[in-house]
C-alpha cells in the first residue's frame, strides 16, 4: 500500500511540475466532491484566496477557460467556467457576536475563503503536441492541478485554425481572453460553404465585414472579394480609419493587416443618368461617358472624406470601358437584354408562371432567328401594349407617343425613336416594336400570360438599367444610331480586379439616389450580377480554368432586401420561391466552382429560410432573444446574445472542434462614415 501511495504521490508531483510548464497553477480539482466524467458533466475546482485575490485570472468570469492536468496520462483537459461560488466564512458558520461583534465596519478576514468553481470539461489532448484534441473520456482525479493555460496551449486545445480570415480575438461574454492575443480565424474553404451574419443595428456587422475584407486582402493567396453594397459602406474600404494602436484586438490580431489601396466600383447606371451626362459632358463616346460618370461618382462618394481623386485614365477590357483613378476603379454597369439568353432574362422576372415563361421564350427566340439578336425591352413592352389594346390597332403616331411618353419617359426625341437605327439590329425602335407585334399576333398567346409578362417587363424597365440606348447623332448627312450600352462580363471585371489588387464593390447606393428603381432596381442589378458571376465560374470550370483562378467570396449586405421571406400575394410568393431556387442553385454550384456567399442581415425572420439552411457557418452579434433561438445556438450561449457588447460575436461552425467560439473584432480597420448624410 505504501508503494502505491508513493507512486500516486510521485504521479501528482509530476503532474504539478508538468502543469507549471504550460501555465500558471491556479487551483486543484476539489477533493471534497465526487468527480464524474460524463457528457455535460461538471467538475468542482478549488482556488485559494491568495491566488484569487493576487491577480486577474480565468476564475473570475463565466465562460473563461481553464485546463485540468490529468496525473495518470499528463493530458490537458480543456474546461470552461460555468459558475463561481464565494461565501463569507464567518456568516457561513452562523456565528454571531460576541465572536464577531457587529461594528458597522467590513470584516476582510472572513472573505479569505476558498473559491469554488464549476467547470465543464470540453476536450482533451496531450500537453505536448501529440495530435488533435478529442472528446473528454479520461477519468479526472481529485487534487489534479488546474492551470490558467498559456496562449499556445489554449489555441491548440481549442483547435483554432492557424490561417484564414481573421474575425477577431478569442473572447468570452465578459471580455477578451489573454488580452486579445489569440486570433479567431475562419478558413477560406469555410466561406465556400457559405456564412450568415446576424446582428442588430449598431452591433458591429458592418465593422466585422470591413475587417474581414481587409483580412482577406492580406492573405498570401487572397480570394476575389465581391460586395453587394446597398448603403455605400464598402466603397470606403481604401480610406484609412481612426488610429487603433491602443486597441488590444488590433494589436493582437490585426497588426500588419492593411485595407485595400483601391476598390473596383461596378456601378449600375440608368438611362436618365446617362442622358444627363451626355448633355453636360457633350460626348457620346463610351470612354468619355465612363470618365464623366467616374468623376461624378467619386465627387459624391469619396471626395468628402478622401480628398481629390488624382488623375484618371481610361482602359478597355473585353469591350468594357473602365476609368482607373487613385482609389477607385470605376466600371459602369448596365444590362443588355438584346444579347441575354431567355433563361438569364427570366431570372430577372421572378413570379412568372411556366406558361408565361414559355410564351416569352417563343416570342424572343422567333425574333432572334430572324434578326440575330433579341428584341430590346422597349420594343417588346410597346408590342405587348398594342397586342392587348381592346380599341383596335394603334396608329403610328399613337405608338410613337407610347414609346416616348410612357415607356421612355420623354428621354428621347421623336426622330431618335422613329429613324435612328439600333446598332446590332439595323432598325429603329418603332420598327422593332412593329416586328415584335407581328410575332405576338402570329403566336396568339393567352391574355393572362401577356399581362403577367407585361407587369414583369415593366418592372425591369422601371429599374432603369436594362437596355440603355446611347444616342449617336447623325454624321455626314446619314441617320443617327442608338447604341446599346454593353454589359461588362465577369472575365473583364475579375481580370481588372486582379490586376489592380482591388475588391469588387457593386455600388447600389450611389445609383439608388440617381434613378435606379428603388429596391426592385437594386434587386434586379444584384440578381443579374450574381447570375453572371456563376455563369463565369461555370465557363472556367468547363475549361478547367477554375483550378488556377482564385476563389470568389461574395458579401451580400442587407441580404433580406434581396432574398425576402415568402409573403404577400400569390405572385409575390411565387417570385420569392423563384429567387430561393436561384440562390440555392448558386450556392450549390458555388461550392464546386469556388464561390462562397456571405449573407448579412439584422433579422433572420425577414430572410428567406433557404439561406438559413444553406449557411454552414453562423456569426451572431447582439440580437434579440427570439432571433438567437431561431438560429439554434448552443443553449448556454443563446440567452447571453441579447446582452453582447458591440463587436462581440458567437461563431458557430463545424471548423471549430467545440462547434463554436466567441470572438471580439476591433473597431473598423478602414473608414466607416455615413456618406448618405452628406448627399
Amino acid at each position: 500500500m505504501r508503494k502505491l501511495r508513493d507512486y500516486v504521490g510521485e504521479m501528482l508531483e509530476a503532474a504539478y511540475r508538468e502543469a507549471g510548464k504550460h501555465g500558471r497553477i491556479v487551483g486543484r480539482v476539489s477533493r471534497y466532491s465526487e468527480v464524474k466524467t460524463e457528457p455535460g458533466g461538471r467538475v468542482r475546482v478549488e482556488v485559494d484566496p491568495e491566488v484569487y485575490y493576487s491577480s486577474e485570472g480565468p476564475y473570475r468570469r463565466l465562460g473563461d477557460y481553464l485546463v485540468i492536468v490529468d496525473p495518470k496520462s499528463l493530458k490537458g483537459i480543456l474546461a470552461r467556467v460555468t459558475s463561481v461560488s464565494r461565501m463569507d466564512e464567518v456568516a457561513g458558520l452562523g456565528l454571531e457576536p460576541p465572536l464577531s461583534p457587529y461594528t458597522g465596519e467590513p470584516d476582510p478576514s472572513s472573505l479569505l475563503t476558498t473559491t469554488y468553481i464549476e467547470v465543464e470539461p470540453l476536450l482533451e489532448a496531450p500537453l505536448e503536441d501529440g495530435g488533435p484534441p478529442t472528446p473528454v473520456v479520461s477519468v479526472i482525479e481529485p487534487q489534479s492541478p488546474v492551470i490558467d493555460p498559456g496562449e499556445s496551449l489554449l489555441e491548440r486545445l481549442l483547435s483554432l485554425p492557424g490561417s484564414g480570415v481573421a474575425l477577431g480575438a478569442l473572447a468570452t461574454p465578459g471580455g477578451l481572453v489573454k488580452y486579445g492575443r489569440i486570433p479567431v480565424r475562419l478558413p477560406v474553404k469555410a466561406f465556400l460553404q457559405h456564412v450568415l451574419i446576424i446582428g442588430t443595428t449598431g452591433s458591429g456587422k458592418t465593422t466585422l465585414m470591413k475587417n474581414m475584407a481587409a483580412s482577406m486582402g492580406s492573405l498570401n493567396r487572397p480570394p476575389l472579394l465581391v460586395v453587394i453594397d446597398l448603403n455605400q459602406d464598402f466603397i470606403q474600404l481604401p480610406v484609412e480609419g481612426e488610429p487603433l494602436e491602443g486597441d488590444p484586438v488590433y494589436t493582437g490580431v490585426y497588426r500588419g493587416v492593411k485595407p485595400p489601396s483601391k476598390v473596383l466600383a461596378v456601378t449600375p447606371v440608368t438611362m436618365d443618368m446617362l442622358k444627363r451626362v451626355v448633355e453636360e459632358a457633350g460626348t457620346v463616346d463610351l470612354g468619355g461617358l465612363t470618365l464623366a460618370l467616374a468623376e461624378r461618382h467619386y465627387k459624391d462618394s469619396l471626395e468628402p472624406i478622401a480628398g481629390p481623386p488624382g488623375g484618371w485614365r481610361i482602359v478597355y477590357r473585353e469591350g468594357a470601358s473602365i476609368a482607373v483613378g487613385g482609389r477607385v476603379v470605376f466600371m459602369p454597369y448596365a444590362i443588355n437584354t438584346m444579347k441575354l439568353a431567355t433563361d438569364s432574362l427570366l431570372s430577372l422576372l421572378p413570379g412568372l408562371t411556366s406558361l408565361s415563361r414559355e410564351t416569352l421564350r417563343r416570342i424572343r427566340e422567333r425574333f432572334r432567328r430572324i434578326h440575330g439578336v433579341y428584341p430590346p425591352l422597349q420594343a417588346l413592352y410597346a408590342a405587348m401594349i398594342q397586342y392587348s389594346d381592346k380599341t383596335g390597332s394603334m396608329g403610328t403616331d399613337e405608338v410613337v407617343d407610347l414609346l416616348l411618353s410612357y415607356i421612355l419617359s420623354e428621354t428621347y426625341s421623336e426622330a431618335e425613336v422613329t429613324t435612328f437605327s439600333i446598332e446590332g439590329l439595323g432598325m429603329s425602335l418603332l420598327d422593332a416594336s412593329s416586328e415584335v407585334l407581328g410575332i405576338f399576333r402570329s403566336v396568339r398567346p393567352h391574355g393572362g400570360s401577356v399581362e403577367a409578362i407585361h407587369r414583369r417587363i415593366g418592372a425591369l424597365l422601371d429599374s432603369g438599367i436594362a437596355d440603355i440606348l446611347v444616342s449617336i447623332p447623325p454624321r455626314g448627312g446619314g441617320t443617327g444610331a442608338l447604341k446599346p450600352l454593353p454589359e461588362p462580363q465577369w472575365e473583364a471585371i475579375a481580370g481588372m480586379a486582379v490586376v489592380e489588387g482591388a475588391p469588387v464593390v457593386v455600388d447600389l447606393g450611389w445609383s439608388a439616389t440617381r434613378g435606379l428603381g428603388g429596391v426592385e432596381g437594386s434587386r434586379t442589378a444584384a440578381y443579374r450580377i450574381l447570375e453572371g458571376l456563376i455563369a463565369w465560374r461555370q465557363r472556367l470550370w468547363a475549361s478547367r480554368g477554375v483550378l488556377d483562378a482564385p476563389p470568389v467570396i461574395v458579401f451580400i449586405d442587407e441580404a433580406h432586401q434581396f432574398f425576402p421571406q415568402e409573403r404577400g400575394p400569390r405572385e409575390e410568393q411565387e417570385a420569392s420561391r423563384h429567387i430561393a431556387s436561384m440562390i440555392a442553385r448558386i450556392a450549390r454550384l458555388g461550392r464546386a466552382r469556388g464561390l462562397g456567399l456571405v449573407f448579412s442581415t439584422h433579422s433572420p425572420r425577414d430572410l428567406h429560410d433557404i439561406i438559413l439552411q444553406l449557411a454552414n457557418t453562423r456569426i451572431v452579434l447582439r440580437t434579440e432573444k427570439g432571433h438567437a433561438e431561431r438560429l439554434d445556438l448552443p443553449p448556454d450561449i443563446a440567452p447571453l446574445v441579447p446582452r453582447f457588447p458591440d463587436r462581440v460575436m458567437v461563431v458557430a461552425s463545424h471548423v471549430y472542434r467545440e462547434g463554436y467560439v466567441i470572438a471580439q473584432t476591433s473597431p473598423p480597420l478602414t473608414a466607416h462614415y455615413d456618406i448618405s448624410a452628406r448627399l
